[in-house]
């Protein structure tokens, strides 16, 4: 089992210092998991410490292929909020 990290990484390098089993790795066009080496942060932490730190919501998926911090899961705005803001900032 292992985290993932998508193409919405922005390599802000806040989770690869971070990751008790240094599985995570800089790459291109994103940071990247090594998963023989994740262990999900079981036996070390309560919760994924890469997705503790990470800055971007929807970034980083669990083993089932879910985000962990998903959408307004950190900035508190619903997903549809978001989407109406962000039509209105386009449309100006």
């Amino acid at each position: 089992m292992a985290v993932k990290i998508i193409e919405s990484c922005v390599n802000c390098f806040a989770c690869e210092p971070v990751c008790p089993s240094k599985a995570i790795y800089e790459a291109k066009p994103h940071f990247l998991v090594n998963s023989k080496k994740c262990t999900e942060c079981e036996g070390d932490f309560p919760v994924f410490q890469c997705a503790s730190i990470c800055p971007i919501e929807g970034a980083i998926l669990d083993s089932l292929g879910l985000a962990i911090n998903p959408p307004g899961s950190l900035t508190g705005i619903p997903p549809e909020k978001m989407a109406e803001a962000m039509a209105e900032l386009q449309s100006h």
